[in-house]
């Protein structure tokens, strides 16, 4: 949700042009406007992206570790949690510093991308927050290792970070038939449900999250002459992988989606019984609209009116639940005590009442 929010701040954008790559905002986020504190929010960008990538990994160990050491679960409490709080801010940090010092841009690179950006997205790339790789020089063809050093520590962060998933991914299949052996067929079941979990949990972050990060930064590597791609879509996968995390544990766990499908059932209830309320309320005033009308053609003495009244409220609910009761017209006939000729215009008046619900329903 975070990293989701801050996308939403930064709003950056990627594009590739042949040897080079252009990391970018159209926006100055939080008032930042100096040469170098305007690629702060790029930073910060960054900084989560590396951390996301980090918290996935922590939930790999600790799905290994609750099935074949559970000792070492205790890191996962208390104060110890703060270690893992310290492992995602550390890959943050050493993202978002690595490209905020080694993607800076210089006159080379703005030169070599003021061009292509001028006529793709008609800006200046001087007024723009912006950050640059540029793999090779223009002139003579020499590799910027400075550039190559950035491109090295972000396939480095999120090498680690998928070493670790798929470590604990086939450890965890190579392992589980014998944890499971001597278990109930339920927990069979779960854990087979929570290993299918697994495996679709490390396919979307392959798909959502390290192979678009993976195109984007080696397409300069290669100074492709036809390459000139916004390839800034590809960041848009980046905030797919919470929700799509969320589904595949509600999706594969039968738990899960049988909880999901009852409260969806629930609210859809909930919106028909309200939508019926509606309906049946509207119908009510309608009858009760007539029934005054009615009540005045039968010149009702003004002891008739205070018992028709009365009884609305009453009637009104009766008749919203589809019933009708003579008991009604008997207790508030003990309490008004009106006279015979009254009473028989009221029972005229709940008859009539009762067709003309359900006429009108």
């Amino acid at each position: 949700m975070v990293f989701a929010t801050v996308e939403i701040m930064v709003y950056p954008n990627v594009h590739n042009y042949k040897a080079g790559l252009l990391f970018f905002s159209f926006e100055e986020s939080w008032g930042l406007h100096g040469p170098y504190s305007r690629n702060f929010p790029l930073a910060g960008y960054t900084f989560f992206h590396s951390a996301t990538m980090a918290l996935l990994s922590v939930h790999f160990i600790y799905r290994y570790w609750a099935v074949f050491d559970t000792n070492k679960l205790s890191y996962f409490k208390g104060p110890q949690c703060l270690i893992w709080f310290a492992y995602c801010t550390f890959f943050g940090l050493q993202y978002a510093l690595g490209t905020y010092f080694t993607l800076q841009r210089d006159s080379i690179s703005d030169e070599y991308l003021r061009e292509d950006v001028l006529l793709r997205y008609n800006v200046n790339l001087t007024e723009i927050p912006a950050m640059t790789i540029l793999a090779y020089d223009p002139t003579d063809g020499s590799i910027r290792w400075r550039n190559i050093f950035g491109i090295l520590n972000i396939c480095a962060i999120c090498n680690f970070q998928y070493g670790i998933m798929i470590y604990c991914g086939w450890a965890m299949h190579a392992k589980m038939e014998d944890k499971i052996k001597n278990f109930s067929e339920t927990l069979r079941k779960h854990h087979k449900q929570f290993f299918k979990t697994l495996v679709l949990q490390i396919t979307a972050p392959t798909i959502i999250l390290f192979i678009p990060i993976t195109i984007i930064i080696f397409l300069p590597l290669f100074n492709l002459d036809v390459i000139s791609v916004p390839s800034g879509v590809m960041l848009c996968s980046f905030t797919l992988y919470p929700a799509s995390d969320s589904l595949i544990v509600m999706y594969v766990v039968s738990e899960y989606r049988n909880t999901a499908k009852r409260l969806i059932r629930k609210g859809l209830k909930i919106q028909n019984s309200q939508q019926t309320s509606s309906k049946v309320y509207a119908t009510t005033n309608l009858c009760w609209e007539h029934l005054r009308r009615f009540a005045g053609d039968l010149n009702m003495t003004p002891k008739c009116h205070v018992l028709l009244d009365t009884s609305c409220p009453v009637l009104t609910a009766i008749f919203t639940n589809y019933c009708y009761s003579t008991e009604l017209h008997v207790r508030f006939s003990r309490i008004l005590s009106p006279t015979p000729s009254c009473l028989v215009r009221f029972a005229a008046i709940q008859i009539y009442l009762s067709q003309l619900y359900f006429w009108a329903s």
